[in-house]
This record gives C-alpha cells, sequence and structure tokens, in this order.
C-alpha cells in the first residue's frame, strides 16, 4: 500500500503545481469538470489570510505538497520558525526548492505525522 500511495505522489509530482493552481487551459477544465470548478488560489489566500503578517511563533505547514501555494507567505515570515512536513519525498524536494534559502524554515519528511520531530 505504502508503495502505491508513493508511486502515485511521483507520477503527479510534475502536473501538480499546474492542476492546483489552474495554470493552463487544460488544468482550468479538469477542475470544472472533476471538482466543480473549485479554486485552490482563493481558499489559500483565504486561509493563509488568518496568519498574521507579523506571525513571530512556531507554525507547522501538514502536509507541505511543493509550497506552491504557502512559499510568498513562509519566506515573509522571517521572525517566525515554520516546519514544513510531506510524506513524498519528491513533493518535499519541490518545497525545498522554494523555501530551502530560508533560515527560518525546515523541511522534514515524515511517514507518519505522529513521529516526534528532530
Amino acid at each position: 500500500m505504502a508503495d502505491k500511495i508513493q508511486n502515485a505522489y511521483e507520477t503527479s509530482k510534475n502536473i501538480y503545481d499546474d492542476v492546483l493552481t489552474q495554470r493552463n487551459i487544460f488544468s482550468k477544465l479538469y477542475i470544472k469538470l472533476f471538482w466543480s470548478g473549485t479554486d485552490d488560489n482563493d481558499i489559500a489566500r483565504k486561509v493563509l489570510s488568518y496568519v498574521p503578517d507579523d506571525f513571530s511563533g512556531n507554525l507547522l505547514d501538514v502536509p507541505v505538497g511543493t509550497a506552491v501555494f504557502t512559499e510568498n507567505k513562509w519566506s515573509s515570515l522571517k521572525n517566525a520558525h515554520i516546519t514544513c512536513l510531506d510524506y513524498s519525498i519528491d513533493m518535499l524536494d519541490q518545497a525545498r526548492k522554494r523555501l530551502g534559502s530560508h533560515a527560518h524554515i525546515k523541511c522534514i519528511q515524515r511517514k507518519r505525522y505522529w513521529q516526534r520531530l528532530p
């Protein structure tokens, strides 16, 4: 079962961001047909608006995915300590490319989210 899940992540890693952000006409059509036109960009903006721009505490992002929706917000929170977890190493690698240059952000793979953090 774990291999099946991992294979699904590996297969989708190259189209994940395009589909969720509806960057092209095919993604928009897919979302319209199979997800009733749900706009994840709007949902992400709404959710992230609840995090104050001057947030300075600890923040846990589970699952971080590729950080396509959170990159800008997390990068701007210089006084926060942000830990990003994901099951998929492929998704996490893409998140690291987006977030890796920021000292206040750690990206960690976890297959079980209840495991203790380092």
